[in-house]
């Protein structure tokens, strides 16, 4: 590690690394994200990359987690704008197909991919799989308490099955089969169907 490279700030430094390691994955895949490739694209040294992750696995981890923060608190900006719990649901139900977040998509899909490789990552993506879905149920809570859902609606159950739906039409999305005003449409029509509209 040179002298320019010392860690005088390592949120900083750590940052720029994990950002070059999204988007080495989203550009090449996930096979892709070695050392030397994301130290290239940081622009900084293999040594560096190493000083804060030992091993490939440790970078593809807090790649992830830091993807999903930036996200999660995006997200999260959006929704502080909106009146009702319903329209905060749908949002965030939405922000699963935008095109915009793309960095998140291709995450999620090459971390799948090395669920069976990575016994650490396995409960990571758990975690923030049942947070994002745990999200959902609460904003339709949210939604029967202001009276933007109906009160018949289960929030747990129709939180659940809404995230699967996004979820699923966000991987026919990225395999081209659909694109993403069809996916959004039936997102919509998923929706209604559990708001009884």
């Amino acid at each position: 590690m040179t002298a320019s490279e010392a860690p005088a700030e390592p949120a900083n430094r750590v940052h720029e690394i994990l950002r070059a390691a999204c988007r080495v994955v989203v550009q090449e895949g996930a096979h892709a994200l070695r050392v030397g490739n994301v130290a290239q694209e940081a622009g900084v040294s293999r040594t560096l990359v190493h000083y804060y992750f030992t091993t490939r696995q440790e970078l593809m981890r807090a790649a992830f987690a830091f993807s999903e923060d930036r996200r999660v608190e995006a997200l999260e900006a959006e929704l502080e704008g909106l009146a009702t719990g319903e329209e905060r649901a749908t949002l965030a139900l939405r922000r699963t197909l935008d095109p915009e977040v793309e960095e998140t998509a291709a995450l999620w899909n090459e971390v799948w991919s090395g669920l069976r490789d990575d016994e650490d990552l396995r409960p990571l993506v758990q975690a923030r799989y049942r947070a994002w879905a745990e999200r959902i149920v609460q904003l339709l809570d949210e939604g029967r308490s202001d009276g933007s859902v109906p009160a018949w609606v289960d929030p747990e159950a129709a939180g659940w099955r809404l995230a699967a739906v996004a979820d699923g039409l966000d991987s026919i999305r990225f395999l081209g089969l659909l694109d993403v005003d069809g996916a959004l449409e039936l997102l919509a029509s998923a929706i209604d169907k559990e708001l009884g509209r």
